[in-house]
């Protein structure tokens, strides 16, 4: 009984120290990075990253488009041209670096809603498939905007699955961390 007693009486200050030490809503609502796993309508298998960038909607849409400076985001772009650009999109082609690997392929990106929609998928060049897209939807307050990023890559030969999914999703985290270090930085 008395062993009872003595639980009973510790967790009010357990409870007040998860309290005291929980993150605030806000700090944990920006900084929460939520990857699943997704299969688009063709049944290729991709990832979803869903999070929050406090900047405003066009300092995201200026990163997210300036093909000048995104190899200082997107690591692992070995080199990338634009092909051609206008207010409706760009057809880019990238070289990259995976692993001990270079693969070269061109991606057609529409600006569908400017400022709020980005999509993307492959035009040619390695790779079976290569599609996503970035979306850029209003946020619990001014100039917190929630981002939904979306790709999907059949490779086009065996590479397990689990091993690109992890490789993938520790890129994506370090990933949005750049993304925020540049956008804070201006």
């Amino acid at each position: 009984m008395n062993d009872k007693i003595q639980r009973a009486s510790f967790l009010p200050v357990l409870l007040f120290i998860c309290v005291v030490f929980a993150p605030s809503e806000g700090a944990a609502t920006e900084e929460l990075i939520i990857i699943e796993d997704v299969i688009n309508d063709q049944g290729v298998h991709g990832l979803r990253a869903t999070f929050h960038l406090q900047a405003s909607r066009d300092a995201i849409w200026t990163l997210l488009t300036d093909y000048d400076r995104f190899k200082e985001t997107f690591k692992g772009i070995r080199r990338i041209e634009i092909v051609d650009q206008d207010e409706q999109g760009a057809r880019v082609r990238y070289t990259i670096k995976a692993w001990i690997f270079t693969f070269e392929y061109t991606l057609q990106r529409d600006y569908v809603r400017p400022y709020e929609l980005i999509t993307w998928r492959r035009t040619g060049g390695d790779f079976r498939v290569i599609s996503g897209a970035w979306m850029i939807l209003p946020g619990p307050r001014e100039n917190l905007h929630e981002i939904v990023y979306e790709s999907y890559v059949d490779v086009g030969f065996l590479i397990p699955t689990k091993l690109v999914r992890n490789r993938a999703a520790q890129e994506l985290k370090k990933t949005v961390s750049r993304i925020r270090e540049r956008l804070t930085a201006g």
